[in-house]
């Protein structure tokens, strides 16, 4: 099994990491309802400069959806 790194990834990348079982847009909304449902995420996420906008994620980006989610 190959281990996570923690770099810089395409949004729909990493969220179909954590979705692999969903279709690319279904992934993508699973991902973003997750970011707004777990608990001190979402204002972690705009803390670290994320926006609805985002299309590639910084590496402390991605460090804090880990912290959150744990790795894909």
């Amino acid at each position: 099994m190959k281990r996570f790194v923690i770099k810089p990834y395409n949004f729909g990348e990493l969220a179909q990491m954590y979705y692999p079982d969903h279709n690319y847009d279904s992934a993508l909304r699973h991902f973003r309802e997750e970011m707004h449902l777990t608990r001190g995420m979402w204002p972690a996420m705009v803390a670290e400069g994320y926006c609805e906008n985002t299309r590639v994620l910084t590496r402390s980006q991605v460090r804090t959806i880990v912290r959150f989610l744990g790795e894909p």
